[in-house]
């Protein structure tokens, strides 16, 4: 070997100490990655695994354990703790799904049925909805009887709903939770599953008051208490304000969103400030915060504690009781869970003297959440706020790190105006960095859940966020104090006031010209790109980290070339039906499955109205008989009648034609046919043109049996 040769070895091997060196300390950071990676693993699995999978875990345990991989040098003991996470990942995620595991209704059926009163919420039509467990079925055995359904109130009673904690008893029909809309699309059953909802209906009769079955358990004594406390902090929050402020109001304190109305409610999607209303880490951040600092105040202003108390942790331990609090109150949602775990971690860090907002306490949070409910990693909530909180916390780690190598700059005056102004300043900068940061941090992930973007966001949060922080939640906080005595309606009316002030910013922003941006459905791909770049960004240091640049920039171009749309839509049970034309997708229905129809539109990228997409040419509608024909000379034929005869519809049954009957028998023939028994099997069905024939994919198939799917 020559002597360049040994040099540029040496060299190499320098490069690669160095690099092992300044990157060590943030491995950890890569374990909740490397732990999502499993769970991610096993819902992308297209059937059931068995428990054994878990099992290879133990290779790598024992690697790690015995010290062989840390004796095979730094490499090969990081690839042990790589397969390790991994594998725990995906253990975690088949041990939850396993202990979840109760029974779902599957097909519609019209039972009386007893149960306990749990929650209430509202329906999309405002209608009110009961969540009842500790169900009785008549015509189920308890075998095949879900832990826990939601029913709509068609007509509510003039005496008010039933209270959590009363059980009572109701005529209804039984349906399944709601599946994809489309293949590819969210799964409604498998969020359901995770949430212990076996099924939904409708309460079409009266509702009967029964007798309470005693709770068996002080945790569940304790759910009912908080559930009935819940309700009544609802009633007493909305009563002095006015209705849309109350709404407002009930949903940021105890989650209760049921009396929000439509109208606000798109105001704030699309002006990018729904995430206002859901009890997550602003709210959560918000609240404790304010509560740490006014503590600190507090026990500052005695010179006796202020000397003798380790104040700082005295108020984390204050702050981090009332988050629990608050946690309670607000329904426990999966939101505010994640938002309470993670400034625990951040008050946990005060109390042990470590930096309250880190990566580290971050990824801790995030592992805890994880190994908690694996699930949690395929929601867009999840998704958004790790990405909103990691990318800030790296942006001012590297502002911090600017600002230390520009050295310290001492201000030119010292007057309290100077001061006054200086703070400003500095207030609106950060609120507009940290804006704009969590902007780019989430809006890949808004854009590929929601199909949207809002351009105006921006605008909406530099305005609407101040509001929240410096007037909603102090007044908040104040009406809590005051409750007691019966004086908080004067800070109720004032919180009232500053929602107000947030409504008129959502109103104002969402009727801007432009005001929201549909995004068409993109590829699996597109996100994994973008969320692999983004890490790399975030976790590593140094030059290295600009490699994430590569993936991020992919991403971003795959996205401007989103995969094809299916030329034909057919909804479950043929209760819906849309066919890609000229102008876009045309439906058959003007009105009825508004939501898959709404749903469709979207993911075309197209922001128009049912009614507007029916209108549309493309589709041909003679009698019972609907049909359109497609380029490649197939021709769709729809018959949704329940009067059909099989000899009608074997004469529809032609060469290169799709023929779909929402009630029609078996039958044979040359054509490609979907009747009442094969829509039951395959769920919605998305249909693409492959040159001369057609490619077929649809919901359900054999060969994608998972444990929440239909039995």
């Amino acid at each position: 070997m020559g002597q360049k040769e040994r040099s540029d070895k040496v060299h190499l091997s320098l490069n690669v100490q160095q690099v092992y060196q300044t990157e060590s300390r943030r491995f950890v950071l890569w374990l909740p990655v490397f732990l999502g990676l499993g769970i991610w693993a096993y819902f992308a699995l297209p059937s059931e695994p068995d428990w054994a999978w878990s099992l290879l875990a133990l290779p790598p345990l024992i690697l790690v354990i015995s010290g062989r991989a840390r004796r095979a040098g730094w490499l090969a003991l990081a690839m042990a703790w790589m397969a390790l996470t991994v594998m725990t990942g995906f253990a975690a995620a088949v041990w939850s799904a396993h202990r979840v595991d109760a029974p779902m209704i599957s097909f519609p059926l019209g039972e009386t049925v007893e149960g306990r009163v749990i929650g209430t919420s509202r329906s999309a039509a405002g209608k009110p909805r009961l969540l009842l467990d500790q169900l009785v079925i008549f015509g189920l055995e308890a075998s095949t009887t879900p832990r826990r359904i939601r029913l709509t109130v068609l007509d509510p009673p003039p005496d008010g709903l039933p209270s959590p904690g009363e059980r009572i008893r109701v005529y209804a029909t039984l349906m399944p939770v709601g599946e994809p809309v489309e293949p590819g699309a969210f799964d409604f059953r498998r969020r359901a599953f995770f949430d212990g909802l076996g099924g939904i209906g409708l309460i079409r009769g009266a509702i009967l008051q029964v007798p309470a079955v005693e709770t068996t358990t002080l945790a569940d004594h304790f759910r009912i208490t908080l559930a009935k406390l819940r309700a009544d902090l609802s009633a007493a929050l909305r009563a002095p304000l006015p209705e849309r402020q109350g709404a407002f109001a009930a949903a940021i304190i105890v989650g209760d969103r049921a009396a929000i109305e439509e109208e606000d409610a798109e105001a704030l999607r699309a002006s990018n400030l729904a995430h206002l209303l859901a009890i997550s880490g602003l709210h959560m951040g918000i609240l404790t915060g304010l509560v740490f600092a006014a503590m600190r105040i507090l026990l500052a202003l005695h010179p006796g504690i202020a000397l003798r108390w380790p104040t700082k942790k005295v108020a984390a331990v204050i702050a981090l009781t009332v988050g629990a609090c608050y946690l309670g109150l607000s329904g426990a949602t999966i939101a505010t869970q994640r938002a309470f775990i993670m400034v625990a971690v951040m008050f946990c860090a005060i109390l042990v003297n470590r930096p309250a907002i880190s990566l580290r306490g971050l990824a801790l949070a995030a592992v805890i959440v994880l190994m908690i409910r694996p699930i949690s990693l395929l929601d867009a909530g999840f998704q958004m706020s790790f990405a909103a909180t990691a990318a800030l916390i790296a942006a001012y780690e590297a502002v911090r790190e600017w600002s230390a190598l520009q050295g310290k700059r001492e201000g030119s005056g010292s007057g309290i105006a100077h001061r006054l102004l200086r703070g400003a300043a500095v207030y609106v900068a950060a609120l507009l960095f940290t804006s704009l940061i969590a902007g780019l941090a989430t809006a890949p992930f808004a854009a590929y859940h929601f199909n949207r973007t809002a351009p105006y966001g921006l605008i909406a949060n530099l305005f609407a966020v101040p509001v929240m922080g410096l007037w909603i939640a102090p007044s908040a906080c104040i009406a809590a104090i005051l409750a007691p005595f019966g004086l908080s309606d004067v800070a109720l009316k004032a919180m009232g006031q500053g929602i107000e002030q947030v409504l008129v910013i959502a109103h104002w922003v969402a009727g801007m010209p432009g005001a929201v941006k549909p995004v068409a459905a993109g590829s699996p791909l597109v996100l994994s790109l973008i969320v692999i770049g983004g890490l790399w960004l975030i976790l590593w240091r140094g030059r290295l980290r600009l490699f994430g640049l590569g993936p991020v920039l992919a991403g971003l171009l795959v996205w401007t070339s989103p995969p094809a749309r299916p030329d034909i839509l057919i909804g479950s049970g043929a209760q819906l039906v849309g066919v890609m034309g000229a102008e876009g997708r045309v439906l058959d229905r003007y009105k009825t499955q508004s939501f898959a129809a709404k749903s469709w539109l979207r993911r075309d990228g197209d922001l128009s109205m049912q009614a507007e997409a029916a209108d549309r040419p493309g589709l041909r509608r003679e009698g019972r008989d609907v049909h359109a024909e497609l380029a490649n000379g197939w021709i769709l034929r729809f018959n949704p009648s329940r009067k059909t005869t099989p000899e009608e519809l074997r004469a529809l049954c032609l060469p290169r034609t799709l023929l779909v009957a929402a009630y029609g028998p078996a039958i044979e023939g040359p054509c490609r046919y979907f009747g009442e028994r094969n829509l039951r099997q395959t769920g919605a069905i998305a249909i693409y043109q492959d040159g001369e024939d057609l490619r077929i994919r649809t919901v359900h198939s054999p060969a994608r049996r998972r444990l929440w799917s239909p039995r």
